[in-house]
């Protein structure tokens, strides 16, 4: 059974793909295909090449200077609009020439070419109008550099790319996830890695067994690229791949296998979730509220001792913002309510009026009680 990895366009956001290849590895699933557009047809020349270690080096040094020789004012999302917009404007988009340097430095077209593993990538010719879809067979090896950036040119903030009196944009234009593509190679199983980037996606209608990997937590904005947020989409990928393929659990965050579900086995009765799934929701919208760390790997001792660790640091309610809540008098947010609730429990108080009006609260709150998550002591 031939399996393919279908990698969609998304920038910045491509370090998630690095995560996921990680996974893969260490579960040892070999693949035979790799589709790519845009930064996922650059994953996917060292997937196939197979080349991890490298693909590691370059992600861990990429940021917008190593790019373009130029920097924002900040890492905020404007000041990255406006480097972007003022490039176009002045130049017509950011030059490519030193990202073409580091791919001609960094892929190795022999061993790309003698690779088994099959490769496909789209582009979009903007002269002809017309969508561009090659596999390895047809890229010749003189003009694999020049189509790789050709997917890769995320027109109106990089240049166009040109090749052969014809100007080429990113791949996102026509189909920016490229399911059929594999398709068309001969894969009959798809793990599909979907960056939830801007871009187009053709709607397929063949069936395929197939797995889907997208982002569960927030990632960097698609043209923030920054080592530091590269390393965190990283974690989120490699954490994303094992909950797909059931070796880890958890959504927004991520549990080791069974640690819920045997403490909701062992609790159940006890519980006011009815059900695993909405006791887990429960579990992470503590985690939420509370801002544990998204990217790391919890068993649920690990993940009740940093919930209490930032418990700890909360300071105690002072009496006005408890008498407002008493009163109902004005707004208060999910946290204070929920410290406040597990204050009432601890010192054996029912405020059984408020606990029904803000019953989620509540309910939370109990749960870091039977937890044996304290405050304020």
């Amino acid at each position: 059974m031939k399996t393919a990895i279908v990698l969609s366009g998304g920038g910045a956001k491509g370090s998630y793909q690095l995560g996921v290849w990680k996974a893969l590895r260490q579960l040892h699933i070999k693949y035979d295909i790799v589709t790519g557009t845009s930064i996922g047809a650059l994953n996917g020349v060292l997937m196939c090449e197979n080349s991890y270690f490298k693909a590691k080096r370059i992600w861990q040094k990429l940021n917008l200077e190593y790019l373009f020789n130029e920097l924002p004012k900040s890492n905020k999302e404007i000041d990255i609009l406006k480097l972007f917009s003022s490039n176009f404007i002045k130049n017509g988009g950011m030059d490519i020439k030193k990202i073409e340097t580091i791919l001609e430095d960094n892929v190795n077209k022999r061993k790309f070419y003698k690779s088994k593993i099959d490769f496909g990538l789209i582009t979009y010719n903007f002269t002809t109008k017309k969508p561009l879809i090659l596999s390895k067979n047809k890229i010749p090896k003189d003009k694999l550099i020049d189509y790789l950036m050709a997917s890769a040119t995320c027109f109106p903030a990089f240049k166009m790319k040109e090749i052969d009196g014809d100007k080429y944009i990113d791949g996102g234009y026509y189909d920016n996830l490229p399911i059929e593509l594999a398709i068309k190679l001969g894969a009959e199983f798809l793990i599909i890695v979907d960056l939830g980037a801007p871009g187009f996606k053709k709607k397929i209608n063949k069936k395929i067994n197939s797995v889907l990997i997208k982002p569960k937590n927030n990632i960097s904005f698609f043209l923030n690229f920054n080592e530091e947020t590269a390393k965190m989409n990283v974690k989120f990928g490699y954490n994303d791949t094992l909950k797909a393929f059931k070796k880890l659990d958890g959504n927004k965050f991520t549990f080791k296998k069974n640690a819920i579900s045997k403490y909701y086995l062992n609790n159940k009765d006890n519980l006011l979730d009815p059900t695993e799934k909405k006791f887990l929701a429960s579990i992470e919208e503590l985690g939420k509220i509370f801002k544990l760390d998204e990217s790391k790997i919890y068993s649920l001792k690990n993940y009740i001792k940093a919930l209490n660790k930032k418990i700890d640091t909360e300071e105690s309610l002072d009496n006005k913002t408890i008498k407002s809540i008493k009163a109902l008098t004005t707004k208060i947010n999910s946290k204070t309510l929920i410290l406040f609730f597990l204050s009432q429990l601890e010192n054996n108080k029912n405020p059984k009026k408020l606990s029904k009006i803000f019953s989620k609260e509540y309910k939370l709150a109990k749960y870091l009680q039977m937890l044996g998550v304290v405050y304020g002591k």
